[in-house]
């Protein structure tokens, strides 16, 4: 799906103060949050469901050939639809995680750790939440943020170790992303690497901070602030 300018806008009133760029760009972001929860929904109701009927079509099969010489074959039919289930499974998960929705940040978070345990086993993950579940707006941006320092660890970074750390002080959510790996040159990252840019925007769209510090060979740092909306959906924040 392609937003365009009258989606983006949705009606309102362009502002007068020189915001319309942030306003665009917030808007644009939570069109892609919808996108991402409709795909996802998509991917759990068709394919994901189909492969579970077929798994269990071959399950049957599997039982009824025994030794059967052609069992081989099935065998190996059953491995891929396995590993296509598993599939997409990751797909829902990065595309809108159901622990998000469900369980809330603690859990999502925790998801995405044990994903990139896969690639960088010592990872550790802290967090003080206290209180109830957090706005779903900011929620989100918690999740993507670390989802996305995350990733470009696993992709770029070469690391033997990481840690998250999510803490709440107040009205403020920390959010510090840590790696000891090859680190980079913030100034010399590539126009067409959005990742890190994304971070940035999201947390200014909330009306937080963000600092990313890193140098070759001396590991990265992501670290963001958000402020925590007194409205429940955190819509308000988006706003400022």
């Amino acid at each position: 799906m392609t937003a365009n300018a009258a989606d983006l806008r949705g009606g309102a009133a362009e502002p007068a103060d020189g915001s319309r760029d942030r306003v665009l760009l917030q808007r644009l972001l939570e069109i892609q949050e919808r996108e991402r929860q409709l795909i996802s929904y998509e991917i759990h109701d068709g394919i994901a469901q189909y492969l579970a009927g077929a798994m269990m079509h071959f399950q049957a099969w599997e039982a009824a050939l025994g030794d059967h010489p052609g069992a081989a074959e099935l065998h190996e039919g059953m491995r891929l639809l396995r590993a296509a289930a598993d599939e997409s499974r990751r797909l829902i998960g990065g595309l809108r995680p159901p622990a998000l929705a469900e369980l809330g940040i603690v859990a999502a978070i925790e998801s995405l750790v044990a994903d990139a345990r896969l690639e960088v086993p010592a990872i550790e993950f802290r967090h003080d939440l206290p209180g109830s579940r957090l706005p779903p707006a900011l929620e989100t941006t918690i999740f993507r943020i670390v989802q996305e320092s995350l990733s470009n660890i696993r992709k770029h970074a070469a690391a033997g170790s990481a840690s998250v750390n999510v803490t709440r002080s107040g009205d403020i959510v920390s959010i510090r992303v840590a790696d000891d790996g090859q680190g980079f040159d913030p100034e010399a990252v590539p126009a067409d690497r959005f990742g890190l840019e994304g971070i940035r925007q999201r947390s200014r769209l909330f009306g937080g901070s963000c600092r990313i510090d890193s140098a070759p060979g001396r590991g990265t740092i992501v670290e963001a602030s958000l402020p925590v909306p007194a409205d429940p959906d955190g819509s308000q924040a988006l706003e400022r």
